[in-house]
C-alpha cells in the first residue's frame, strides 16, 4: 500500500481553471486543492515540469492568478470516475500575499464542509 506523501489539507472542489502556457490557453476544472496545489481534470494534460499560468475561478472570488509547474500527468484513464485524465500542479514563486490567498480560500472551503457534515 502507498504511503501518502502530501501533507498539506487537500479539499475537493470542482472550480474551473484557464490554463496559460507557451502552447497556449487550456480551460479545465480543479478536482481539488491545498495551499501547495491541486489536481487539474483536463482532456489533454500538459507534461511534467512544464511552467504554467493558473487562473482560479473560486467562487465568491475575483479570478486567483497564480505561477505553477506540472508535477505529475495522467493523460489516460480506464476508470475516469476513479481518477480522470489531468495533472496534478504544484504552486510555484507564490508572494506572501498570494500564499496568504490561497490559504485563506482553501480554509475557509475546508470550515464550510466540516460544518456541512455536523
Amino acid at each position: 500500500m502507498a504511503t501518502e506523501r502530501r501533507t498539506p489539507t487537500r479539499v475537493r472542489v470542482k472550480w474551473p481553471v484557464v490554463i496559460i502556457t507557451g502552447r497556449g490557453v487550456v480551460v479545465a476544472e480543479t478536482r481539488d486543492i491545498s495551499n501547495e496545489g491541486a489536481f487539474i481534470s483536463c482532456d489533454l494534460p500538459l507534461s511534467p515540469k512544464e511552467k504554467l499560468r493558473l487562473f482560479i475561478m473560486a467562487p465568491n472570488h475575483r479570478p486567483f492568478e497564480i505561477p505553477a509547474e506540472v508535477a505529475w500527468s495522467n493523460p489516460h484513464s480506464s476508470k475516469p470516475e476513479s481518477m480522470p485524465s489531468g495533472m496534478g500542479v504544484r504552486f510555484t514563486e507564490t508572494s506572501a500575499p498570494q500564499h496568504r490567498v490561497l490559504r485563506n480560500m482553501v480554509e475557509q472551503l475546508y470550515k464550510a464542509k466540516l460544518d456541512s457534515t455536523k
